[in-house]
C-alpha cells in the first residue's frame, strides 16, 4: 500500500454510523480510537495527513483512493495461459475490469450516495478511484468505510524543466543548425541504420503536452488516434506548450532529418497543460488508452517531482509490459547527485534514458541512479542538449531544447527502428540490443558521491545508444 511522509491509520468502522458533523467535532478522539483499534486489525484504511491538513484549511483537493493491486491476481488467471497478442490484451482488460470493479464497488456506492459521482473516475489499469475537487466531508465519509485503502492527494506529473532556445522558421533552419548543430540523430548514427529500417509503420505512442498536428514533420505520420485527458478535452491534437511536439519530432519527424524513425506512425495522449503539469488521473487515463491502442513503444518525457519512491504508476507500467508495449522514460533533470533519477524513470520495468552532450559527456542535469531498489539507472544515454526539432507555433518552424526530455525520444526512436528490423522482439530483446551495442565514452565520475568509472554505471547506464549497431549494421 502506498504511503507518504506521514500517514495516520484510520480505522473507520468505529465511526461508520456517526454523523459527519460529529466526526469533525470528535476528530481528535477518533484518531486515538482508530489507531488503537487498527493495531489489532489488518482491515484498515489510511488518510494522508497532508490531505487532511489542506482540507481542514477549507481547500478542495484532487484526491486518489488507492486500493490493493489486482495485477498479480489477474496475471495468475488460467484464462491467460495460452493467449497472445490481441487476445491476451483483451482478456487481461476484461479480467482487470472485473477485479477492480468488485474491489471498488463499496466505495463507488458510497460515492453515489454522497452525490459526487460526477467527480469520481474509477480506473481498471490500476485499482484506484480519482476524486476531483473534493471536500473534507466527502473524504471523511469515504474514510469511514471498512477495508484496506489509502486516501491521498493526487500526484502532479511534470514535464522535466528544459533549457529553451530560439524558434526559427524553415527558411532559417540551416542558419540555426550552424549555431545549434543538428547533431543528435547523426550522433547515434540513425541515418546509417535507415538502409535497413526507418521504423516503417511501427506504432509509437507519446504521453506529453500534446502534438501540433499541422507541423510538416508530423502530419503525415498521424494515425488519427488522439486523446486529450486534461480538462481541455480537445477532440483534435493540440499542444499549447510545445514540449510534446518537439519530443515527437525527435522520435519520427519526417523533415530535415530531425526524426530517428522517420517512417513510424504516431498516436498521442495529452496529459499535460500549457504550463507543463498534469494530474495523476490524467496520466492514468492516458495509460489505459495507450494500453487499448497497443503501440510498440510509448515515450514518456515526464516525471513526478519528489516521487522517487512512489508506486502510483507501477500497475500501468506492468500492464503495458505484459502485452508487449515497451515503455521508455526520461531519467529526469534532477542533476548529478546519486539517486536523483526520478520516478517512473527509475522503475525497474522501463527503459530509462539519460542525457549526453555533443562531445559525449554526460549532461550535468541528467538524473543519476541507483534506483530506490539499487538498480542501475538510467540503462542508456542519448543526446539531450540543444536538440533541434519541431515547433508548436509554425507548421514549418523548428526550435532547440535541452533536457532528458530530449534524450528519451532518441531512445524511443531507436526502439521503433528495432521493432521494424526484428518484428518478434520483446522488451528484453530490445533492451539487450541497446546495451550490447552502446558506445562507452570515458567517465570520470558517475555521481557526486561515487567515483565509479566502469560500465555499467549510474550516469550513462550501459552507454550512449548507437542505432546503426543496434539494428545489426
Amino acid at each position: 500500500m502506498q504511503g507518504g511522509p506521514s500517514y495516520f491509520t484510520n480505522r473507520i468502522s468505529t465511526a461508520r454510523n456517526i454523523p459527519i458533523y460529529k466526526i469533525m467535532y470528535l476528530f481528535p478522539l477518533i484518531i486515538v480510537a482508530v489507531i488503537c483499534n487498527c493495531i489489532h486489525s489488518s482491515n484498515c484504511g489510511t488518510i494522508s495527513s497532508e490531505l487532511l491538513s489542506k482540507l481542514r484549511n477549507g481547500q478542495k483537493v484532487d484526491a486518489i483512493l488507492e486500493l490493493p493491486s489486482v495485477f498479480g491476481k489477474v496475471m495468475s488467471n488460467p484464462a491467460l495461459k495460452f493467449l497472445t497478442g490481441a487476445d491476451k490484451a483483451n482478456m487481461m482488460e476484461t479480467l482487470m475490469k472485473q477485479s477492480t470493479s468488485a474491489s471498488q464497488a463499496p466505495f463507488m456506492a458510497a460515492i453515489n450516495r454522497l452525490g459526487i459521482s460526477d467527480s469520481a473516475t474509477p480506473f481498471w489499469i490500476s485499482n484506484d478511484i480519482s476524486l476531483t475537487n473534493i471536500n473534507l466531508g466527502a473524504i471523511q465519509s469515504l474514510g469511514a468505510l471498512p477495508g484496506v485503502f489509502n486516501l491521498r492527494e493526487q500526484f502532479v506529473a511534470k514535464l522535466d524543466p528544459v533549457v529553451r532556445g530560439n524558434r526559427v522558421s524553415r527558411a532559417t533552419f540551416n542558419e540555426t543548425i550552424q549555431k545549434y548543430p543538428h547533431w543528435g540523430v547523426d550522433k547515434i548514427q540513425a541515418p546509417a541504420a535507415w538502409s535497413r529500417t526507418k521504423g516503417e509503420n511501427v506504432l509509437v505512442a507519446i504521453i506529453d503536452s500534446g502534438v501540433y498536428m499541422e507541423h510538416e514533420a508530423l502530419r503525415d505520420g498521424y494515425t488519427g488516434k488522439w486523446l486529450d485527458a486534461t480538462s481541455d478535452a480537445s477532440t483534435t491534437p493540440i499542444d499549447p506548450n510545445g514540449h510534446g511536439t518537439h519530443a515527437l519530432g525527435t522520435i519520427l519527424g519526417r523533415t530535415n532529418n530531425i526524426g530517428v524513425a522517420p517512417r513510424a506512425k504516431w498516436i498521442a495522449c495529452r496529459a499535460m497543460t500549457q504550463h507543463g503539469g498534469g494530474l495523476e488521473s490524467w496520466i492514468k487515463t492516458c495509460g489505459q488508452w495507450v494500453y487499448q491502442q497497443r503501440p510498440g513503444v510509448v515515450s514518456n518525457s515526464w516525471s513526478i517531482a519528489n516521487g522517487g519512491t512512489s508506486t502510483s504508476f507501477d500497475d500501468v507500467i506492468k500492464s503495458w509490459r505484459a502485452i508487449g508495449i515497451i515503455p521508455v522514460f526520461a531519467s529526469g533533470n534532477s542533476g548529478d547527485n546519486c539517486g536523483s533519477a526520478r520516478y517512473p524513470g527509475n522503475h525497474p520495468d522501463v527503459i530509462s534514458v539519460g542525457s549526453t552532450r555533443r562531445d559525449d559527456g554526460i549532461s550535468s542535469f541528467s538524473g543519476r541512479g541507483p534506483s530506490p531498489k539499487g538498480l542501475i539507472k538510467p540503462q542508456i544515454a542519448a543526446p539531450g542538449e540543444f536538440i533541434v526539432s519541431a515547433d508548436n507555433t509554425d507548421p514549418k518552424g523548428y526550435k532547440n531544447l535541452s533536457g532528458t526530455s530530449m534524450a528519451c525520444p532518441h531512445g524511443a526512436g531507436v526502439v521503433a527502428l528495432l521493432l521494424l528490423a526484428n518484428p518478434s522482439w520483446k522488451y528484453d530483446d530490445v533492451l539487450q540490443a541497446l546495451i550490447r551495442t552502446a558506445e562507452r565514452p570515458p567517465i570520470t565520475k558517475e555521481c557526486v558521491s561515487s567515483n565509479t568509472t566502469s560500465y555499467p554505471n549510474n550516469a550513462y547506464g550501459n552507454g550512449r545508444i548507437n542505432a546503426k549497431r543496434a539494428v545489426g549494421l
